[in-house]
């Protein structure tokens, strides 16, 4: 059995994004592959922790029977820049006079929207809403009291993905053995960005070449093999188009 290092990397691709893209081959040990071995893999942590999955807050003042929504525009936030775009946005849509400020509690990482100037009480009672997929960056999981000091009741979470799981249809039925039409998962390996700061690039290496390679039932040939970036309730990430990822794999044939 002989082997050869290939190198996966979505600026080749021929066709999707740098989180889901297709890679062609043309070499002729890709014609009767009988296993692999995922050997390292290289992701940039170039993902938003504000992204179209998580930027819509919904909520309601005391007044108004109907509900106020924005989207915030994707980006990287600190605390501080989220506030600011929240208090903004907020502001810019109660009535009779109201505003809204927000706060942090240092100790405890809650939020903190106190409503005031209303033209009567019942005007300054906020209320958020649990449709709103920025619910748990900001620090709650129901349908808030309304009130008009509304102390979130968790922490803010601006560091929600922490690990990126690596998919291939082609070239895992499975993690391990290959399943055939019985297997569900296409894991290669999961990349963890716990200690990757955003704009760093995480790795991930085998060190254990059983646990890295994928057996083949029958002999594969891989004309063209794509790769898939999930978190981990699978849904697809995204990265900006000079972001690349690099996927290294041992051949055998």
């Amino acid at each position: 059995m002989q082997s050869k290092i290939v190198i996966l990397n979505s600026k080749d691709k021929i066709s999707g994004n740098n989180c889901n893209f297709t890679v062609p081959f043309f070499d002729s040990v890709m014609q009767s592959v009988v296993k692999i071995q995922t050997m390292q893999v290289f992701i940039p942590n170039q993902f938003y922790n504000i992204d179209e999955s998580n930027n819509y807050l919904e909520f309601k003042q005391g007044i108004n029977l109907v509900n106020f929504n924005f989207q915030i525009t994707p980006g990287q936030y600190n605390i501080d820049q989220l506030i600011t775009v929240l208090e903004t946005e907020i502001n810019a849509q109660l009535a009779s006079g109201a505003s809204t400020t927000i706060t942090k509690n240092e100790f405890t990482n809650q939020l903190i929207l106190t409503t005031s100037g209303g033209a009567a009480p019942v005007n300054n009672q906020l209320q958020l809403i649990d449709t709103s997929t920025i619910k748990e960056v900001l620090g709650f999981i129901d349908t808030t009291s309304s009130l008009a000091i509304l102390t979130l009741p968790f922490a803010w979470n601006l560091n929600q993905l922490q690990y990126v799981q690596v998919h291939s249809q082609d070239l895992a039925s499975s993690n391990g053995l290959d399943g055939g039409s019985a297997a569900t998962i296409s894991l290669l390996t999961t990349c963890s960005l716990v200690e990757t700061p955003f704009g760093g690039t995480a790795t991930v290496r085998a060190n254990d070449n059983e646990l890295a390679e994928i057996i083949y039932d029958d002999v594969r040939v891989l004309n063209q093999i794509r790769i898939k970036l999930r978190d981990s309730s699978g849904r697809l990430l995204s990265l900006p188009d000079n972001h690349h990822v690099t996927v290294i794999v041992k051949v055998y044939y």
